[in-house]
């Protein structure tokens, strides 16, 4: 079980330095095949606070306050639902709507539509909101913000700002929300803590590998993989 942790949170990590986001994409529906949705939301919840706290620190300056205090006041609303979901809704039915939301995005994502600018406020509060939903349930904040950020028409660095600063204080209230319903137990603790370096060594390999192959290919072949992985997901959960 830790070496799968271990390869999973490298495999992960090195796919966020690469291509700049992705990390709970590949590792929640790994982790959840491996032990639970309960058990591993806690687990992913810790690792991508790390992570993110990493690329928030490297983007510091490139960051709009206001538009991520927007995001974050949404989130706040949305993360005690996801909970609720996960402590009451049945594991067969979370894998289904987790496999639904992964294939969804990653089938956005291969086929990469335009997405049309957004100029009201109210729509990065409603970002915020149905991320901080996926986040308290399934550790997948990114796809309502990525889909936000792309109608902004943001420059790469300031993309990337944005998102790192949202996901590192939303996922840290989510890590909050964890340990106050006593989910983040010793076993987790220790779990993490063998996560820790596999973590570090993938996100610095994903930041070298970046500089020697495409960008966008490897992001087209991790989406096809999440795919399979979100149908697998689905009839996992309709068998169940």
């Amino acid at each position: 079980m830790e070496l799968n942790i271990v390869d999973t949170t490298f495999g992960a990590a090195q796919i966020q330095g690469v291509t700049g986001f992705g990390f709970a994409l590949v590792a929640m529906p790994i982790l959840s095949g491996l032990t639970s949705i309960q058990a591993a939301a806690p687990l992913v919840a810790l690792t991508t606070l790390t992570n993110n706290l990493i690329l928030c620190i490297y983007y510091r300056q490139s960051f709009d306050r206001q538009v991520v205090t927007s995001l974050l006041s949404g989130s706040v609303i949305g993360i005690p639902i996801g909970f609720l979901a996960l402590g009451y809704i049945p594991t067969a039915l979370m894998l289904v709507v987790l496999g639904t939301i992964i294939v969804t995005y990653s089938l956005y994502s291969l086929v990469s539509p335009t997405v049309p600018a957004l100029k009201s406020n109210l729509w990065a509060y409603g970002a915020g909101f149905v991320s901080g939903i996926l986040l308290g349930s399934f550790n997948l904040p990114g796809p309502p913000i990525i889909l936000y950020g792309s109608s902004q028409r943001w420059s790469p660095e300031r993309f990337k700002g944005n998102l790192t600063s949202f996901f590192w204080v939303s996922v840290a209230i989510v890590v909050l929300g964890h340990g106050f319903q006593n989910r983040i137990s010793a076993d987790i603790m220790r779990q993490f803590l063998i996560a820790v370096p596999s973590l570090m060594l993938g996100l610095f390999s994903g930041v070298v590998l970046a500089k020697k192959f495409d960008p966008s290919f490897f992001r087209k072949t991790i989406t096809i993989l999440l795919t399979i992985i979100g149908i697998r997901l689905i009839i996992s959960g309709i068998n169940s």
